[in-house]
């Protein structure tokens, strides 16, 4: 199953899965009609040649940072949905009042202590793994 930011693929309105197929399918066909055309139609081959000639390195620099840009607004937006489940994680801590505390009492101090949850995936059972081992590594030293 495939997870979407939180939900998932069968939360997804059958009409807009259906409408995202039809639109992969359009897609795959115009391409393939495109690329039929250039094979076999030598005059799009030179008003293509003539079109794009010499901007080769910056349609380069514009698909990698297209691709560059891609990748990071996935990466922010995963670390947004991260950082909402760190109430999930996390033990609510009670408020305590110690406005009438004396000198001779001693003052307990909240701790926020982070409940551990088992990796859902490979890559979460390996970082637990190593996060373990350094702090193996660590105490020994």
């Amino acid at each position: 199953m495939v997870r979407f930011i939180g939900r998932s693929s069968s939360s997804v309105p059958r009409l807009a899965r259906i409408l995202l197929i039809v639109q992969a399918i359009v897609i795959v066909g115009l391409s393939a009609w495109i690329y039929n055309e250039y094979v076999n139609n030598q005059y799009l081959q030179g008003y293509l040649f003539g079109l794009f000639d010499g901007k080769g390195p910056m349609l380069a620099t514009l698909g990698i940072g297209g691709v560059v840009g891609t990748a990071l607004v996935g990466i922010l937006l995963k670390a947004g949905n991260v950082l909402g489940q760190i109430e999930d994680l996390s033990e609510k801590v009670e408020t305590r009042s110690y406005a009438d505390a004396t000198v001779l009492m001693a003052i307990e101090m909240p701790v926020l202590r982070v409940a551990r949850r088992e990796p859902r995936n490979e890559i979460g059972r390996l970082h637990g793994s190593l996060q373990r081992w350094k702090e193996g590594s660590s105490s020994r030293e």
